[in-house]
């Protein structure tokens, strides 16, 4: 400050200067001469510094120097230098539109920090009248930090209310005047870090907007990323987590020094098993997969308080609990207190694992007789006895569910259910309904145990002359069943078998799901069973549910056929289901769509045969598709599917459900003893089990079984070269998203972020694809697949090929490049109408038609299309899933092709996209096992892979 006393000099902060990265201080000299003070303002100048501060603090003074005119300039130039250093590849005025914000922050920073609190004016425009205003200011150098509350509108939408924190109070956000890193609130500024900075902005930029009417993916991607670092409210806004269910309770036996029993309390929330002590969310991952489980305080202190109760001297223990083996069986407390947790439903575990508690020497013997057989149960009695001792068959039932092979007797020793007991029983047992000594259960649960079993006693409801047949069928003999004279096809070997075994199945009464690959003719093998239906019943009623994508498909296909079948289409808004009945229909063919909207009208007729195609579209057991689906009566069900498993073990419940009601049990029953140990935990002995049950009922084949005499099919890779300008946006991209990846890996770890490594992921595909797909680099042309795929059209230009891209833009930019070649082509995507879609196809499959080149979205054209016409396919951008660029293959590689196909998939060298592949060849889906599942290429990927991915 100048010692004159009406001439003052001060330093002026302009806050606007920090958003357009100038100099953000001058020096202000404050004229008090008269009433009303005038203000004069000045360049920052090293020299002006020396002048006017130099009694300022050293400290001070030096940070005040790194915002002078000329040390902002050397500051900048040294991050040029850096920037030469560092050899990014990024042009350096790129560089510094990151670098140079980030250096005026920081000396800033360190200047208000330095600084006395008094020492600083400001100058900030007027809201009122637009004026600048002039006046002196306070800096708070604690960072603010942002608190988060989660709100619903009228509307019942999710909204985010963002909050600061000062020393007066909570504050809304919008209370403040942003200014890059600093924000002002009457006439006092606060700091605010970058994080949070980035925070904010990420929430204004629409995200919220985009997931307000999803919770699920609200919860994903907003609620968990603020989570990770803030402090958010959302009281009695959702009203459940990833898994909120009421805990089964557990208790684990061991033993202590060879002489001590030990109790310790469990809790099972869906197949989890959580422990003590007590945390209000308990995070867990099971197979790359992150479970949080909100755990039900009430009920586990409960459980322990039960526990005490159960001895005297558990009441001074704490958590867990243990006795001697002297005081176990003392009065028969073990053997007591044992029945009674299995009256309680406590699942007891650990018990296999006690080597010095006494065992028995007695083998279960086991009497099982079937009393009675219904159309879709078996009723048997079954006495399992130890020595002279019956033990009660509900006991043993709840120990099974329970995992365990071991049972407590009266003598307080402990009879173990060898493996060859489990083997003939435990699966019987665990899928019945018990009542005393009697049990209950689905008269097809027999036909995947093994021969020797209690197989043997349970398959004689079934006639010597059908299992003969099934037999036959079985070694390849002669025909089962002739075909029938309506069916205008030759069937090759396997779909004659196909034929056969569907009509197999029907003979029983048991539902089939034909899971055959692509292009074997599953439609064609189902046309024969519904002739020889109608031949045998003139009357017969027959229901085809389908995608609204292949109702029209189904309709061609039996007018090729079966002529003599008639069928009609029931959709639009002028459907009359009395019609069908009028003209004597035998088929009526329904979307999914329609099935769900006139269910009250379908569910009331009774079918002779109900058909669900592409029945992996009813996996969803709470979707009305499904629910409308399982309400239909019919004498026979079949299901049509490449993929009976789109992404987890439950999916296969909903269609076995509508083919073989019963067989699995309930939902519950199920995902606990099936879907959650093979997908929390891999267990291949329950996915044999599965296969074990599901498999007679399930037939599927692949083209290297069956159709040995197709024509070749070539699959190559088409290596991409980008050129210069298209790896430099690659690099850019990858760095970016890289950075960003592994630090929500660190803070939400890996599970918590697989949905953000997806989508990065997808942005370095589009660049590999088309960098024109990114709204960022809409203006760029690089494209070196765009290129090379226009010359592989020259080169091929009177052969037919197909063209399939998961992106709907890069189809259009595709179609734009054949446009100004003068290239004729079809394009269809999910916004192509059904009619116009079927009319494309007929007209690429026409011998006569000179349209060569057909563009199909990867996801709506994968599936349901008949284009053998094509020999050549190319697959633009890889998917992840294989199984689903093996189904557009499949579009031409299928019964009916004549010419050898030639499929390419176009990878850009030394990308995601090569290193992709490679994994995907690394890794094997456990549901490959079961019904070759599609594999789930993110769920499965390890922070290795990840690191790999991006490095």
């Amino acid at each position: 400050m100048s010692k004159d006393t009406k001439v003052q000099i001060e330093l002026l902060l302009n806050p606007e200067a920090l958003s357009s990265e100038q100099k953000p201080f001058a020096v202000l000299a404050v004229d008090k001469s008269s009433q009303y003070p005038s203000f004069k303002m000045s360049e920052l100048t090293d020299k002006a510094i020396d002048t006017h501060f130099k009694n300022w603090d050293w400290i001070v003074a030096d940070k005040l120097r790194q915002l002078s005119t000329e040390g902002f300039a050397f500051g900048i130039s040294q991050l040029k230098k850096q920037h030469l250093k560092n050899k990014s590849g990024i042009s350096v005025e790129r560089f510094l539109e990151k670098a140079a914000p980030r250096h005026l922050q920081t000396c800033v920073e360190e200047l208000l920090y330095a600084l006395p609190s008094t020492a600083l004016y400001h100058r900030i425009k007027n809201p009122k009248t637009g004026n600048y205003l002039i006046a002196k200011t306070v800096v708070h150098t604690s960072k603010l930090k942002p608190v988060f509350e989660i709100v619903r509108t009228a509307g019942h939408q999710l909204e985010v209310l963002i909050y600061l924190q000062t020393g007066e109070g909570l504050f809304p956000y919008e209370a403040f005047s942003p200014f890059a890193f600093l924000l002002l609130k009457e006439n006092q500024y606060y700091l605010i870090d970058n994080h949070s900075r980035q925070t904010i902005a990420w929430l204004q930029e629409g995200i919220v907007a985009q997931y307000r009417d999803n919770d699920a993916l609200f919860v994903e991607r907003i609620i968990k990323k603020l989570e990770a670092h803030y402090t958010v409210k959302k009281e009695g806004i959702f009203t459940q987590n990833l898994i909120e269910s009421q805990p089964a309770n557990c208790l684990f036996l061991s033993e202590l020094s060879d002489t001590m029993l030990m109790l310790t309390p469990r809790w099972d929330y869906e197949g989890i098993l959580v422990d003590i002590p007590f945390q209000a969310l308990h995070d867990t991952v099971r197979q790359g997969v992150n479970y949080s489980i909100k755990r039900d305080e009430a009920a586990e202190t409960g459980f322990i308080n039960y526990l005490k109760a159960l001895h005297p001297t558990f009441e001074k223990q704490n958590n867990f609990h243990y006795l001697s083996f002297e005081d176990a069986k003392k009065k028969q407390w073990f053997l007591k207190t044992y029945h009674r947790l299995l009256e309680d439903d406590v699942a007891i575990i650990g018990m296999e694992m006690l080597r010095h508690f006494r065992y028995s020497p007695h083998v279960p013997e086991t009497l099982f007789e079937v009393i009675e057989s219904t159309e879709k149960r078996l009723t048997a009695k079954m006495e399992i006895s130890f020595g002279t001792e019956k033990v009660k068959l509900a006991e043993v039932q709840k120990l099974l569910l329970a995992g365990q092979n071991t049972i407590l007797l009266k003598d307080d020793s402990i009879g173990v259910f060898p493996d060859e007991w489990m083997e003939q029983y435990a699966r019987i047992l665990k899928h019945a309904k018990v009542r005393n000594q009697e049990i209950s259960v689905s008269k097809w649960l027999a036909m995947g145990l093994k021969p020797g079993t209690v197989k043997d006693t349970l398959l004689p409801v079934i006639t010597a002359e059908w299992q003969a047949k099934w037999l036959q069928w079985q070694s390849e003999e002669a025909p089962v069943y002739p075909l029938p004279t309506s069916l205008n096809a030759e069937l090759r070997n396997y779909q004659q078998k196909g034929f056969e075994w569907i009509s197999l199945l029907a003979e029983i009464g048991s539902g089939a799901c034909l899971a055959d690959d692509m292009g074997l003719g599953k439609t064609l093998q189902t046309i024969a069973y519904l002739c020889s239906v109608v031949e045998q019943n003139k009357e017969a009623q027959i229901l085809i549910t389908c995608p609204m994508t292949l109702v029209f498909n189904w309709q061609s296909e039996l007018r090729k056929f079966a002529p003599g079948l008639s069928a009609t289409v029931y959709n639009g808004l002028q459907r009359n289901l009395g019609a069908y009945f009028a003209d004597g229909h035998h088929i009526l063919i329904v979307s999914y769509g329609t099935l769900r909207n006139d269910i009250d009208q379908l569910a009331a007729l009774k079918w002779d045969v109900v058909i669900a195609d592409e029945s992996q579209n009813v996996k969803n057991t709470q979707a009305l598709t499904t629910k409308a689906l399982l309400q239909l009566e019919a004498d026979m069900r079949i299901a049509l599917t490449g993929t009976p498993i789109m992404n987890n073990t439950a999916d296969i419940y909903s269609q076995m459900e509508f083919l073989v009601p019963g067989l699995l049990g309930s939902l519950e029953f199920f995902k606990k003893e099936y879907a959650q140990p093979i997908d929390k935990d891999a267990n291949e002995y329950k996915m044999q089990q599965l296969q074990q049950i599901v498999g007679p009922f399930l037939l599927k084949r692949d083209k290297k079984q069956v159709a040995s005499d197709l024509p070749e099919k070539t699959e190559s890779i088409l290596w991409c070269q980008m050129n210069e300008r298209q790896q430099i946006l690659y690099e850019a991209v990858k760095a970016q998203v890289g950075e960003s990846i592994f630090l929500d890996i660190s803070n939400q770890g890996l599970g918590g972020s697989k949905l953000n490594i997806l989508q990065a992921i997808l942005k370095l595909r589009q660049i590999c694809a088309a960098p024109q797909l990114l709204e960022e680099y809409k203006e760029e042309s690089a494209s070196v697949k765009l290129e090379l795929l226009l010359e592989q059209m020259d080169k091929l230009k009177d052969k037919k090929m197909l063209v399939f891209s998961q992106f709907k833009g890069m189809l259009h930019l595709i179609a734009q490049a054949c446009r100004n070649k003068g290239l004729a082509f079809y394009h269809f995507d999910g916004d192509t109408p059904l009619a116009q879609r079927k009319e494309m196809v007929e007209q690429f499959q026409d011998p006569g038609n000179t349209t060569n080149i057909f563009l199909i979205s990867l996801k709506t054209g994968n599936a349901g299309l008949n284009l053998t016409a094509a020999e050549y396919v190319f697959l633009v951008d890889p998917w992840w899933n294989q199984a689903v660029q093996q189904q557009a293959i499949d579009r031409t590689h299928r019964i009916g092709q004549t010419k050898n196909v030639f499929a390419y998939q176009m990878l850009c060298k030394d990308t995601i996209e090569e290193k992709m592949v490679l994994l995907q060849q690394k890794k094997a889906n456990i549901s490959d096992g079961l019904v070759h599942a599609e594999e789930n290429f993110v769920k499965n990927l390890s922070e290795e892979d990840v690191q790999y991915l991006f490095s």
